[in-house]
């Protein structure tokens, strides 16, 4: 595609304010033929849905008109509520926040509005034609600069609402963990106004997403988490695990990504109730010695030829119900079996408790009670003195 030239395009009266290489100024805007403009491949808010395309079909075409009109459908599909009131309200009152174009044609923000343009330009024609946008020269930037616009465009607050939080974390990914990645972590919390212990809890939640992804033998597939909607489950994962040993860890990661398989319903709540496994290492070690044989199972299956190509083909994966029934079984009877235990133990907790307050009773504040308050306080303890006789009677009766 040929380099945009800012001679050939209409000088708009706006300006907009970025800043880029530490630096804040303000840009001229252009007016840009749409048929001029690409997307951004690498934009985060699709790195889902082009991770799906390319399981499905290989890398995206060299053919530019294929390739957008490829990821147009993306953009729409990744949020089509906010993308409707995107063109709804350029159709009404125009562009009113210029993008922000390279002159290779590539879009670093406003992907929604070309794309709402895009079709605009098609059903009502050439009004929609042209997208007003600032015209920056790549040459005159390293791709960490152009990046750390991207992010500082994109984690705006207006702008956080809708991006799909599967998205952000492989966006994350890329930019934090991924081999090759460009920033340090004080740079990225700088650029995305988040705190960096945010950003280290996050690094680990999607470290631990790709771990996830490892396991069911589909690496770095994406859009797999975000149809099964694990941004929810995965994070909770990352809460209990944060309470269990380096020497449990192992067998907790085991139990619970086989619950992200196998749960239905509400898969956060359930994963939720799983804490009582995997928090108690007693408890852990007999339910992993009872689920191997599941384990075994579901490895095996998702090994399969068959297995693989049904889950490119739905991207999702659907254990056996056999074994699902299994695990799940085996999730709620233990559970179960812990509230048991748990009732049987509350008579002692009960009275550790009562043992605790009694230890708060300050003695010489005691003595210099006055003769009406000694009186009530010698009184409370012959009550608590029948108390404990009643209980050790009534709990040695036949």
């Amino acid at each position: 595609m040929e380099m945009l030239n800012e001679t050939q395009f209409e000088l708009t009266e706006e300006t907009r304010s970025l800043t880029i290489k530490g630096e804040s100024r303000l840009f001229p805007v252009y007016r840009i033929p749409v048929d001029d403009i690409v997307y951004n491949r690498q934009n985060g808010r699709i790195a889902t849905w082009v991770s799906e395309y390319e399981s499905d079909n290989g890398q995206l075409p060299d053919d530019v008109k294929e390739t957008n009109a490829i990821i147009e459908k993306f953009i729409v599909n990744s949020n089509p509520e906010s993308f409707n009131r995107t063109k709804i309200n350029i159709d009404r009152f125009g562009q009113n926040n210029p993008a922000v174009v390279l002159k290779n044609g590539v879009v670093v923000d406003g992907n929604r509005r070309f794309t709402a343009l895009r079709q605009l330009s098609q059903e009502k024609g050439s009004k929609y034609a042209y997208i007003k946008a600032v015209l920056l020269d790549q040459n005159d930037y390293n791709s960490k600069d152009i990046k750390t616009l991207e992010l500082n465009l994109q984690h705006a607050v207006e702008e956080r609402v809708d991006y799909n939080p599967i998205d952000r974390l492989v966006d994350l990914y890329r930019d934090l963990i991924a081999e090759g990645h460009d920033f340090s972590v004080s740079e990225y919390a700088a650029e995305t106004n988040e705190s960096e212990k945010k950003i280290k809890d996050d690094m680990e939640v999607a470290e631990l997403l790709v771990e996830y992804l490892d396991r069911i033998q589909q690496p770095l597939m994406f859009h797999i988490a975000r149809q099964q909607k694990l941004d929810g489950p995965i994070r909770e994962i990352h809460r209990m695990l944060k309470k269990v040993s380096e020497a449990n860890m192992i067998d907790a990661k085991e139990a619970l990504f086989m619950g992200l398989q196998t749960l239905d319903g509400d898969v956060t709540r359930k994963i939720r109730d799983m804490k009582t496994i995997v928090q108690n290492p007693t408890t852990l070690t007999d339910f992993s010695s009872k689920a191997g044989a599941i384990y075994d199972g579901t490895e095996k299956y998702l090994g399969e030829e068959e297995t693989q190509k049904a889950i490119r083909e739905t991207h999702t994966v659907n254990i056996p119900t056999d074994l699902k029934n299994s695990f799940t079984s085996l999730v709620e009877n233990t559970i179960e079996s812990g509230k048991i235990k748990s009732a049987q133990k509350a008579p002692i907790e009960a009275l550790k408790k009562a043992l605790d307050r009694l230890d708060d009773v300050e003695i010489n504040a005691a003595k210099r009670m006055n003769e009406s308050d000694r009186q009530s306080f010698e009184q409370y303890l012959d009550q608590i003195e029948g108390v404990v006789k009643q209980l050790k009677v009534d709990v040695n009766a036949d």
